[in-house]
């Protein structure tokens, strides 16, 4: 009798189908922990479903933001941080969709890797479902997709994109003007943005995440690898009760390359660079570097998570919101308008 061959499997192959079905149902528990009164579907279907609160709204508008956490994500999965990683991908993406008022609606994630570890994937997706509760926003689905041949050995790709409503009726906000107030709000760190320059200083100075360089309390991976925080708390009431105009999220491209995108054409931003305390990590990145302030500045925070263009009544009311959040801001600057060539 002719002996049967065993058929290659997909296992063989590098994707394991009966580890991901497990690892889905953990995860769906710690999405249900999210959901909000508009999710309209259970876990697992091919789409999720998601009623928005129209009623509430004189003119409702739908905004979406898309964004990951990029090349971070190799120093976070040395560290073993896969939290942090789940953190700031909520936190790129809903701290971008507050700033034009929309309250978050839903989330979804997109997680990849060459082999996904199941407590790395959970990790990441309980980091994602604290941020989106923080937000009020509902994660309620996604993608993991096992990609060996495609993604390096203990790669991973994390992308996040959020939905949310915003009153769109005509005079809802008064827009920017000249003699407005920029009040900074505190970033924790890097976040997300400037990790390819942060990796080469790494590897050029041979810096290991663990290393506790001078004038730094706690070791590169604590300055380094904070998660983005949530600005939802300060952002949108500030920019519901016109106490705020408008607002900016400092990511890539630092102050320089986001603050403009806050303000009409015919205004730009004098920034008092003196303003605030830098954060002792971003002096030593400038050392280690070294790297010219000029680079600095339209690379990283240095220190600015966000900016709230503020009417000059209400500066003091919205210095006494960040710090009855945690989150103590300063005056940075003020709008002006642009010179105009003779």
């Amino acid at each position: 009798m002719r002996e049967e061959k065993r058929g290659i499997s997909y296992r063989d192959a590098g994707v394991d189908i009966d580890a991901a079905d497990r690892m889905v149902g953990r995860m769906s528990e710690v999405l249900k922990e999210t959901w909000t009164e508009g999710v309209g579907t259970d876990f697992g279907g091919f789409a999720a479903a998601f009623s928005p609160p129209w009623k509430e709204y004189r003119d409702p508008r739908l905004l979406a933001c898309t964004d990951g956490v990029g090349t971070k994500l190799r120093l976070l999965a040395e560290a073993g941080m896969y939290r942090e990683a789940g953190r700031d991908c909520a936190g790129m993406v809903i701290n971008d969709l507050i700033t034009a008022g929309a309250r978050p609606l839903f989330f979804l994630d997109y997680i990849a890797a060459a082999r996904l570890e199941e407590e790395a994937v959970l990790g990441i997706v309980e980091g994602l479902a604290a941020a989106c509760k923080e937000a009020g926003c509902a994660l309620i689905g996604g993608e993991t997709a096992e990609m060996p041949g495609y993604y390096a050995p203990g790669d991973y790709e994390v992308v996040g994109f959020a939905v949310g409503m915003a009153e769109g009726a005509p005079g809802t906000r008064r827009p920017p003007e000249a003699g407005d107030v920029l009040v900074g709000i505190p970033s924790t760190g890097p976040h997300s943005n400037g990790f390819s320059l942060v990796r080469r200083i790494l590897e050029a100075q041979k810096w290991s995440l663990a290393d506790s360089p001078e004038g730094l309390e706690g070791s590169l991976a604590e300055h380094l690898l904070r998660a983005t925080p949530i600005y939802a708390d300060v952002v949108l009431p500030s920019l519901e009760d016109g106490s705020a105009v408008a607002a900016a999220h400092i990511t890539g491209g630092g102050i320089p390359g986001n603050l403009p995108r806050a303000l009409p054409e015919h205004l730009e931003a004098e920034v008092d660079w003196d303003s605030w305390p830098r954060p002792p990590v971003f002096e030593w990145l400038t050392a280690a570097g070294p790297v010219t302030e000029e680079e600095m500045r339209r690379t990283f925070n240095l220190g600015v998570g966000m900016v709230l263009v503020v009417p000059p009544s209400s500066v003091e009311a919205v210095l006494e919101r960040t710090r009855g959040r945690g989150r103590p801001g300063w005056v940075m600057g003020a709008v002006r308008a642009k010179e105009t060539g003779a």
